[in-house]
């Protein structure tokens, strides 16, 4: 399985997740086609594995620089924000599984997916959480961080539910903050991996990445 892994991530490279070929795959394992099948039976199959092996290593690399960060809410953001930048540019083609163009006709499992695909999102609202506390204790930390946002008891129910789940003491605000800054940093890695933002951008774009990320970072800690 890990060297079907490692053929379909090669394939992801040479051709994109629309080019994957099971064939393809028993081709370079040395069996026929129906053999290969035991293992994975079809192309959709093959874009779960690959997603399942992306999230993880994403998440894994996030975790290895938090290991190495202090307990402080910002450094802790930035050492979450800058490995998924330094994965996402290592890694074009699989950031743009995870985070590019959805494959068409394909729905990604959750029972698959869900486990590795949101434990980055579960160290972010740690994140926020802490940080709120700390503001707790400083009650000018939190001033101009969603204070007067309206949280529609739906959104409020949704976030409490994944607070929840993934055992976050904090309150629904500090999670919308969470929720804002990650889905931002997906959008501003995407727009650099991407080149988005055209050819002078992209010679600066650790530089731009850099700025974005403190941005950010006053919106989940404060200044």
């Amino acid at each position: 399985m890990r060297r079907i892994v490692e053929l379909g991530n090669a394939q992801l490279v040479e051709c994109g997740a629309g080019g994957l070929s099971v064939r393809e795959i028993a081709r370079g394992l040395g069996m026929v086609s129906s053999a290969v099948y035991r293992y994975v039976r079809s192309r959709d199959e093959l874009l779960t594995l690959l997603i399942v092996d992306a999230y993880g290593d994403l998440a894994d690399a996030v975790d290895g620089a938090l290991a190495e960060a202090s307990d402080a809410p910002r450094e802790r953001f930035t050492a979450l924000a800058e490995s998924m930048a330094q994965w996402a540019i290592a890694h074009p083609e699989r950031w743009t599984l995870l985070y590019g163009t959805p494959v068409s006709g394909y729905d990604a499992p959750a029972e698959s997916t869900n486990a590795d695909g949101t434990r980055v999102m579960a160290r972010m609202l740690a994140i926020a959480a802490a940080a709120d506390a700390d503001a707790a204790a400083d009650a000018g930390a939190s001033a101009g961080r969603g204070q007067g946002v309206h949280v529609t008891p739906d959104v409020r129910a949704l976030l409490d539910a994944h607070l929840e789940e993934f055992g976050v003491e904090s309150d629904a605000m500090a999670a919308m903050r969470a929720v804002t800054a990650w889905s931002s940093l997906v959008g501003i890695i995407s727009a650099h991996v991407f080149r988005q933002l055209g050819a002078d951008a992209a010679a600066i774009g650790e530089q731009i990445l850099g700025s974005q990320t403190e941005l950010l970072a006053d919106l989940v800690i404060g200044r």
